[in-house]
């Protein structure tokens, strides 16, 4: 049987590590952890980003500093946010694998909204395919400063809110394939319908720039 000190003990551990959990607890705040995910955003941008109020995304970043999962640092009159270490970054993507593993309800709504906007996705095997195959072009959809902080290799970034203005940039002779934060991001898909209305051949990729380092480190 556990004597007093053991049960303690225990106790002060599974209790530190429920701080974790409780930071979790969110769909706001998991989605800030996407957005930091990214690269380092303040809290104006992310307050944009989420549609949120500057007040109520401050409120979720506190919450997320007291399980230590973000950290922040200012640069000349701004205070930026970025995750803590790579290991909460790990922590958000199995976060993510492990929901589509174990909740249908997940691949419901991505296989709805596939259909909805009637577009075509691709694995991240099959992109790469596409793109050893040549005449294809790979392009980001992502704010500038995200791409700015780490994109995959030979892509072109035009962020989804400037496409219409730029989609004749974009050659008809070639295959497109889009992608922008990953699966918990509807920008690919919506990006992808638009350039296919403008009579383009595009592909959605469901996948983020992490998934595909982790991709090319396997």
């Amino acid at each position: 049987m556990l004597n007093e000190t053991a049960i303690d003990y225990k106790n002060s551990l599974y209790s530190e590590l429920s701080k974790i959990g409780k930071s979790l607890s969110s769909e706001k705040r998991l989605e800030i952890m996407d957005l930091l995910a990214q690269g380092p955003k303040t809290v104006e941008g992310l307050a944009t980003e989420s549609g949120m109020s500057i007040a109520n995304t401050s409120r979720h970043l506190q919450v997320l500093r007291e399980g230590n999962l973000v950290s922040r640092h200012k640069e000349g009159k701004f205070v930026f946010y970025t995750l803590a270490s790579n290991k909460v970054m790990e922590l958000f993507y199995l976060l993510r694998d492990v929901g589509k593993e174990q909740l249908s309800e997940i691949n419901r709504i991505q296989n709805d909204f596939n259909d909805k906007e009637q577009i075509t996705s691709l694995t991240l095997e099959e992109a790469m395919k596409k793109m050893r195959q040549g005449n294809t072009v790979l392009l980001d959809v992502r704010p500038k400063e995200e791409y700015d902080n780490g994109h995959m290799d030979q892509a072109k970034n035009i962020p989804i809110d400037e496409l219409q203005e730029k989609v004749d940039s974009i050659s008809t002779d070639k295959s497109i394939i889009v992608y922008c934060r990953g699966q918990l991001c509807a920008y690919a898909n919506m990006a992808t319908k638009i350039l296919n209305e403008q009579g383009r051949k595009a592909y959605s990729l469901n996948e983020s720039y992490y998934d595909w380092k982790m991709f090319n480190k396997n």
